[in-house]
């Protein structure tokens, strides 16, 4: 763990201070501002470069306390984007996004431009550029107030803005150096993971102060069995996204045993059960309280759904976990299991 973590915490706090989550697509403006300002989109590039320096592990930590506090902000998709963009030249004030371009057959490159269809990419109605990234290819910048570029306005079940971009032969920069499609898209796969972690904890917050604090026949909900189990459930959840979370970040700080792309795949798998089975839980004990508007439960189950398959599904990322274990045959996967640190 970062020996900056605290003081990221408080800087995450500092913006988003309740557990309130971002309610609308103008109060995540606001915070997105205020994180921005801060540059925690920026940590992880060199201060020469324009970033805010700092590694991984910080930026994991940042994410991952934004997310607990219900926040719906692109600090994923943006920190990314400054990451590779800052291999090549200094950042300035340009708020950058990231697509992958796996999922966009549609897209036709002519030349040094592009046509055709991009969804669901994060926030392009605020972005001025787009790094986007595919697979066997190099990273694209895409100037995203480009007279050729259109837009069709829309959200994720998180009420997050995941809009189409229309490019008709727009100008795509590609980025020669730096950072490729593998590792753009583990990164974007770790991020992820901290991001459904830290919504995970902050379901079971507020559903352990629900629990503990509502009363039912002159005591606590918490003192009835199913409900203490359920609450027991969700901690053992937590503890299996946190340990996953924690191997991955190993793999990346000290790259041994385990390699990095299984190491993010375990995540994943793990992150993505954990936001499935969290969500249920928190539902289940809160009762008809849980589906309230004014209540701030769904900031966080809504944001574990929509999240929880970012990049690729779980089961995706199961195949990919099990066709590596294949590869490496049964003595290979077992030396692994049984190695020192594992």
């Amino acid at each position: 763990m970062s020996e900056y973590a605290a003081e990221l915490r408080e800087l995450a706090a500092s913006v988003l201070p309740e557990d309130g989550g971002t309610p609308t697509v103008g109060r995540a403006r606001e915070v997105l501002a205020g994180v921005r300002e801060l540059g925690l989109p920026r940590i992880g590039v060199p201060e020469e470069r324009g970033g805010s320096g700092g590694t991984l592990d910080d930026l994991l930590v940042a994410v991952e306390a934004l997310a607990a506090r219900g926040a719906g902000v692109p600090l994923i998709e943006s920190s990314v984007a400054d990451w590779v963009i800052g291999h090549v030249r200094p950042l300035d004030e340009a708020f950058a996004v990231t697509a992958l371009l796996d999922g966009a057959p549609g897209v036709v490159e002519a030349g040094s431009t592009l046509t055709g269809e991009l969804a669901a990419v994060p926030w392009a109605r605020d972005a001025s550029l787009l790094l986007a990234c595919g697979p066997g290819r190099e990273p694209l910048i895409i100037d995203l107030r480009h007279d050729s570029v259109g837009l069709r306005a829309s959200e994720n079940l998180a009420g997050e803005p995941r809009d189409t971009v229309l490019l008709d032969h727009t100008p795509a920069v590609p980025v020669a150096s730096g950072p490729r499609y593998p590792e753009i898209r583990a990164r974007l796969a770790l991020l992820w993971s901290a991001a459904v972690t830290g919504a995970a904890h902050g379901a079971y917050r507020l559903t352990k102060a629900y629990v503990s604090e509502r009363e039912q026949f002159g005591a606590p909900l918490l003192r009835l069995p199913a409900v203490s189990s359920g609450l027991a459930s969700m901690r053992v959840q937590l503890m299996q996204a946190d340990a996953a979370l924690g191997l991955a970040r190993e793999a990346v700080a000290e790259p041994g045993w385990l390699d990095v792309a299984s190491a993010v795949a375990v995540a994943r798998v793990t992150t993505a059960r954990t936001a499935t089975e969290v969500a249920r839980a928190a539902h289940q004990l809160h009762g008809a309280m849980g589906i309230t508007g004014e209540y701030p439960l769904h900031h966080f189950t809504r944001r574990l759904w929509a999240w929880r398959d970012a990049v690729a599904t779980e089961r995706e990322w199961a195949d990919t976990l099990g066709k590596r274990a294949a590869d490496l045959g049964e003595d290979a996967v077992w030396t692994r299991l049984t190695a020192s640190g594992s």
